[in-house]
């Protein structure tokens, strides 16, 4: 009887599946190589573009390296981004994403170390092969941008002489001593003129002419999801200049208004241009009990709001949130409100556990594998948390406050020296 029972599952489960396929509009086989890396046995499939922005980002598919070969199948409603990645180079923190754009065409892949990482090549047809000629003309642009920068670099004429004086003093000091923590935030302080002689920064500024020129030839004339998936990928981190989101508003946002790739380019203009007196961004997400809440029902009758975008495993996000503990005990009957949401993976454990510790008092969410996409919303997709202050308007006062300046903004709203 157990097993016919466990046969009945199995099926029900392998009829689950074949349903999920079978209802794709999207399905991509992608076979490929992996040349000297013995040492990996793994890739991480990432689908989106924002797929695998964030450390805390669970892969699609994990995909075992056999003799070094491997393969794999995606299904998907529609054309999407995607990135592979070496487990291995993933896990050390340092990585080179391998992209492309899945559609119906099966692709053939052959993968080379980052150090020969040119050498990867990318076969298919349709829009894969479409975006990879795309990404071939910006990688031979840069690859000779790349060989007058080492030119310029070998002849010593890559640096000022206060740049290169201020690294050699860093690197004759004891690792991490005060001096040297104070010399490397002088550094990094440091403006591009400083950095770099002028023949570098002449050289730097006709790179990214030339860049954008090409962009805007690549994205111009009749859009494809080829074309958007290179100016989606331009939204990743930053936004582009002006330029780019009009061709977006005005030409693929209408072309490709379902497709995961346009929603994403939504969010990251709404996300990376919210600025001091913007409107804070509403969403929904679930408490610890799984109950569902929207922002602006829980601070409707707050006089001032701290959204507190944070993570157990980001110890500089859990250092701000306690700060925070003491001004919000004396003032939270005063119209002052924290609403923490933790960016978690997998499951509520780590956050439950790291609320336990940390004495948070304020009410909590949770945005589980990103399913909301908050931390998108608030253009910081990349990163473990931020800190959003707005007023009963919904104006943002400040982004990620020191305690000090929260202080302050919180005696002056709510018109108290106590």
């Amino acid at each position: 009887m157990m097993k016919l029972i466990t046969t009945l599952l199995f099926s029900l489960l392998l009829c689950a599946c074949s349903s999920n396929q079978n209802n794709a509009n999207i399905h991509c086989h992608i076979e490929g190589i992996v040349h000297d890396r013995p040492e990996s046995d793994k890739l991480l499939l990432y689908v989106g573009v924002d797929g695998g922005i964030a450390l805390s980002s669970q892969p699609y598919q994990k995909i075992k390296i056999r003799n070094g070969k491997f393969s794999c199948d995606i299904y998907l409603d529609k054309p999407q981004y995607c990135e592979l990645v070496f487990e291995d180079e993933r896990q050390n923190g340092h990585w080179q994403a391998i992209d492309f754009v899945a559609g119906n065409s099966p692709i053939v892949m052959n993968l080379y170390p980052i150090s020969d990482f040119n050498k990867t090549s990318i076969e298919s047809t349709g829009e894969t092969a479409e975006y990879h000629s795309h990404k071939l003309k910006l990688r031979d642009l840069q690859i000779a941008t790349n060989e007058v920068r080492e030119k310029l670099k070998s002849e010593g004429r890559s640096y000022t002489e206060e740049y290169t004086n201020l690294i050699s003093q860093i690197e004759s000091i004891e690792n991490d001593s005060k001096k040297q923590k104070e010399l490397i935030e002088r550094m990094q302080s440091m403006t591009e003129e400083q950095t770099y002689t002028p023949e570098m920064l002449a050289e730097r500024k006709q790179y990214s002419q030339k860049r954008k020129a090409a962009l805007l030839e690549i994205i111009g004339g009749e859009p494809t999801i080829a074309k958007l998936a290179i100016l989606a990928s331009l939204m990743k981190y930053n936004l582009p200049e002006p330029e780019f989101i009009s061709i977006f508003n005005n030409t693929y946002a209408n072309k490709y208004p379902e497709n995961p790739m346009t929603q994403f380019c939504h969010r990251q203009i709404g996300g990376l241009g919210l600025q001091v007196g913007s409107h804070y961004t509403d969403f929904e997400a679930p408490d610890l009990e799984g109950n569902m809440h929207r922002l602006s029902d829980m601070v409707s009758d707050a006089k001032l709001v701290m959204l507190d975008l944070w993570a157990s495993w980001c110890a500089p996000c859990r250092q701000a949130s306690m700060e925070m503990i003491p001004l919000y005990e004396q003032y939270k009957d005063k119209g002052f409100m924290i609403i923490g949401v933790a960016r978690e993976s997998k499951s509520k454990d780590a956050m439950e556990k790291a609320i336990k510790k940390d004495g948070y008092t304020w009410p909590q969410l949770i945005e589980l594998d990103d399913r909301a996409n908050i931390w998108s919303l608030y253009g910081c997709g990349n990163a473990a948390g931020r800190r959003i202050l707005f007023d009963a308007d919904g104006k943002i006062l400040a982004f990620d406050p020191t305690i000090e300046e929260l202080t302050a903004f919180v005696k002056n709203q709510l018109n108290t020296n106590n």
